[in-house]
């Protein structure tokens, strides 16, 4: 009981510090940087990809910075009927804005548009010298919203996660920043 009235004693009694006047110092200007990350989407088909994520250097927009990325599946074959051919792949186009809410910490959130698309023959092969079979696509295209966390550790190293509506999965991210 001592202990917390000694205390109470001391916060009630100390003086107000000033502060340091720093008017009179040049202002630190922000300097521009630019990240680059690879990108693991478990979405229907596992994507992986690459984002660009700079920032700006100017005064007025010092806190702003944006990103654009890209990723893809791999070709997968799908089942159908012999003779015939058919195989998907997916991809992702991502870009938006990105704001810092503290000291390398920064939250980001833009547009996505998920394509998946499905190739396959008809079965039919033209009866000519050299004749291939005719491929058909069918590609859909969905539209989204993603949002997530971005932090550099130390003077590089960034890691980034977040969640993607149009995959409606998660984003990992992992980079460098120079």
């Amino acid at each position: 009981m001592t202990k917390y009235l000694l205390t109470c004693f001391i916060t009630l009694c100390s003086f107000n510090a000033l502060a340091n006047d720093y008017s009179q110092d040049e202002p630190i200007l922000p300097k521009a940087t630019i990240g680059i990350t690879l990108d693991y989407i478990p979405a229907i088909d596992d994507l992986y990809g690459v984002t660009i994520t700079p920032s700006h250097h100017d005064t007025d927009y010092a806190n702003w910075g944006y990103y654009i990325g890209y990723a893809q599946s791999k070709k997968d074959d799908y089942p159908i009927e012999e003779p015939g051919e058919a195989y998907t792949k997916s991809s992702l186009w991502r870009f938006g804005l990105s704001y810092p809410i503290a000291a390398g910490l920064s939250f980001y959130g833009g547009a996505a548009a998920y394509s998946h698309e499905l190739s396959s023959t008809n079965n039919i092969t033209p009866l000519i010298v050299g004749g291939e079979p005719v491929w058909e696509t069918e590609k859909e295209t969905t539209w989204g919203a993603e949002a997530g966390l971005r932090y550099v550790l130390g003077e590089n190293f960034t890691l980034a996660a977040g969640y993607n509506s149009a995959t409606e999965s998660a984003v990992f991210s992992i980079g460098y920043t120079m």
